[in-house]
């Protein structure tokens, strides 16, 4: 078979060649698609159940283009008469992300290293996204801060796609390391040094956090202890790992913070020190928004900490128009006078929107239910003259336009409200066992990427947040990089044992209640 060359069209409207060569007809499309640079977001780990790597072909002799879900598509398969290859703003997995490195740290009594010398770094790794900051030591200044999408993305969207991934695939955990190290944190630490103009050989600490299953890809170990019930992880403590064997050009180790437990990390232990919860008197929430969500409750005598399985619509995962905070993406939306308007996170204020982040779905929930537009079920009004049915071959569905070609559909509120309902439904086991009310609760931190943009009041409205005073809610970015940063400026040591002695690890799904505190939180109304 001689070489064929198609045109691939991606979102941003650059085109370009694939060549697909003999060798090549034996795998799917998403795999020759991602050996050409463009890999799609195959968010179910390839295994068919999701969309995220649709594409549109169109041939010569069809009469309109045809929808394939590219990782069940073998490029042998593809018509012979082949011209061109569409990918949809949904199946591009965004690389400019907004929000996502930036952080607080609370104030705190803690005394600064003075004597610090090189670079210190920090690095969060996300199940969506990765976060790097660079540190002057000498002076305990933040030179760089900067993310990207976790690469590990194309094996799965979540921990349990990747999960499934290692333990399926022959290499699975091999796969998953080196795609996170070579094509993440490689390239995350060369782009922050670049932008601090420093040399990677300044490096003389480095410090990395993240769920378990984050660390244990990170680490090449395995995650059939994590698969099933009673959860055996490889580690939980303090790791230090060489960066030569990992394939990490600095020189210096690269330590990992322990975790709470099986699947409530490292991250959130991060966050509590940015948040300085080891000094918090009062019942506190720290929420760290994310596909693995993760919350930490402090309460008179101690702490409860749980996770649960959001999923990654928050970052705008598994949504017709949904979209990684970045350029020309909504950040927030507005109704009024039967109208919609919007607020970009970046880019001209009159430029098209090609996308709507996940803080812009909660805006949009909100006020749709203030103004009848949908119910407490979510379920759109077909008679409201915003609602309109959308036509996708034999499926048919009601859909709300925000402007010409950025839409929400019924599906799109139900992703969002099954990802609040298991925030929520963590939120209220936590308070049970700690009987405590909310009206009991002193503050709110919201952490991650989704809470930059995120407005606090429709957070309450909707029931993603408890039903509090707005001005008890603090948005502080990426808790995790706080908390990572703040260790390189001074010694957490005690703390960091004295919250994870203190701190007990609920598993939600050990929980009687758990369940109908989660059909509850599926209502769209306050969490009281």
């Amino acid at each position: 078979m001689s070489d064929r060359f198609i045109t691939v069209e991606t979102p941003e409207g650059r085109s370009s060649k694939l060549r697909i060569t003999g060798s090549d007809t034996n795998e799917n499309l998403s795999a020759t698609l991602a050996n050409a640079k463009l890999a799609l977001n195959t968010r179910c780990g390839e295994r068919g159940i999701c969309r995220g790597c649709q594409v549109s072909c169109t041939s010569e002799s069809a009469n309109e283009s045809v929808t394939l879900r590219s990782c069940q598509t073998l490029t042998a398969e593809l018509p012979a008469d082949l011209l061109s290859i569409q990918i949809p703003n949904s199946s591009w997995p965004d690389q400019s992300l907004l929000g996502v490195s930036h952080f607080e740290i609370r104030p705190s009594d803690k005394q600064l290293y003075t004597n610090g010398k090189g670079l210190g770094l920090a690095i969060d790794i996300g199940t969506t996204t990765l976060a790097g900051a660079l540190w002057d030591l000498s002076n305990n200044t933040c030179l760089a801060h900067a993310s990207l999408a976790n690469p590990q993305r194309r094996y799965g969207d979540n921990v349990l796609s990747r999960i499934s991934y290692s333990i399926e695939t022959e290499n699975g955990i091999q796969n998953l390391q080196s795609s996170l190290i070579k094509k993440g944190i490689a390239p995350l630490i060369r782009t922050l040094c670049k932008s601090a103009s420093r040399d990677i050989s300044e490096l003389g600490q480095a410090y990395a956090a993240g769920n378990p299953v984050m660390l244990h890809t990170l680490a090449g170990q395995s995650l059939k202890g994590l698969s099933t019930y009673p959860f055996k992880p490889a580690f939980l403590d303090p790791q230090e790992l060489e960066a030569e064997p990992l394939g990490l050009a600095i020189p210096c180790s690269l330590q990992l913070l322990p975790s709470f437990g099986p699947f409530v990390g490292a991250d959130i232990l991060a966050g509590a020190l940015a948040a300085s919860f080891h000094t918090t008197q009062t019942p506190s929430l720290l929420i760290d928004f994310g596909t693995n969500g993760e919350i930490l409750l402090k309460y008179e005598t101690g702490y409860f900490a749980t996770a649960t399985a959001a999923g990654p619509a928050f970052e705008g995962g598994r949504l017709s128009c949904g979209a990684s905070a970045g350029e020309g993406i909504i950040s927030s939306l507005t109704f009024q006078n039967n109208a919609w308007s919007y607020t970009l996170c970046s880019g001209e204020p009159d430029s098209p929107a090609r996308g709507i982040s996940g803080a812009a779905y909660v805006d949009f929930i909100a006020d749709a239910l203030a103004n009848d537009l949908i119910n407490e079920f979510g379920r759109f009004d077909r008679e409201h003259p915003c609602t309109h049915i959308r036509t996708d071959g034999d499926d048919k569905e009601a859909i709300v336009k925000i402007c010409e070609d950025v839409w929400i559909s019924e599906a799109d509120v139900a992703e969002i409200m099954q990802a609040k309902a298991a925030i929520g439904a963590g939120i209220s086991v936590l308070l049970e066992k700690a009987d405590i009310e909310v009206d009991d609760l002193n503050s709110i931190f919201v952490a991650g990427g989704f809470g930059y943009f995120l407005n606090p009041k429709n957070a309450v409205a909707i029931g993603l947040l408890p039903s509090v005073r707005e001005e008890k809610i603090e948005t502080i970015g990426n808790a995790c990089l706080g908390g990572l940063s703040a260790i390189l400026q001074s010694d957490y040591s005690t703390e960091i044992e004295t919250l994870r002695s203190q701190c007990e690890t609920v598993e939600l799904n050990l929980i009687p209640s758990f369940k109908d505190h989660f059909t509850d939180c599926l209502l769209l109304e306050p969490i009281e």
